[in-house]
């Protein structure tokens, strides 16, 4: 199955303040980050590709068609997933990750719009987010092709023959 990169915009981040905005207590421990599809119709989402930066959680959201009649629906398709083992220790900060769509709890046809939200809740990281952010659709099916027998069922492993043995001539 082939995959198609999907062009998408991804707006700037918003932080949510944790604690007292007047005192240096106050930190962003979640940031919300939308990414829409401008020059996309509503389409199936196989994977969202990215690159870890220090963040602790991920939740998605997705915003699908329903109908021409009813307002496009907020979903939230994956909750809490774990991108950093320990927020507090460097493990997997820093990692490439896929998420694919048998992965999200809902349905992730005719997406219109993401929402991703991210949370550190250890101290130690001033800032985090998601970088080189990508996002897949299943591209053309490729056409079926029959493959000859011999390719499609091959015959078991046959034994090899034993070598000879060769003693060494006294020379």
């Amino acid at each position: 199955m082939s995959r198609v990169s999907v062009p998408c915009h991804v707006k700037g981040t918003v932080a949510l303040q944790v604690g007292d905005v007047r005192t240096s207590q106050g930190r962003p421990g979640v940031l919300v980050i939308d990414v829409t599809f401008p020059s996309v119709a509503p389409f199936e989402l196989q994977e969202i590709m990215f690159k870890n930066y220090y963040t602790a959680f991920l939740t998605i959201r997705v915003r699908q068609h329903t109908s021409t009649h009813t307002p496009a629906k907020w979903v939230t398709c994956l909750r809490d997933y774990c991108l950093m083992p320990d927020p507090h220790s460097e493990e997997g900060a820093q990692e490439y990750v896929s998420l694919f769509k048998h992965q999200m709890l809902c349905d992730m046809g005719k997406v219109l719009e993401l929402r991703l939200i991210l949370r550190q809740p250890s101290p130690l990281w001033l800032s985090f987010t998601v970088e080189e952010l990508q996002i897949y659709q299943q591209g053309p099916k490729s056409p079926s092709m029959t493959f000859p027998k011999w390719l499609s069922h091959p015959v078991p492993c046959e034994q090899p023959a034993p070598l000879l043995e060769v003693s060494p001539h006294p020379g």
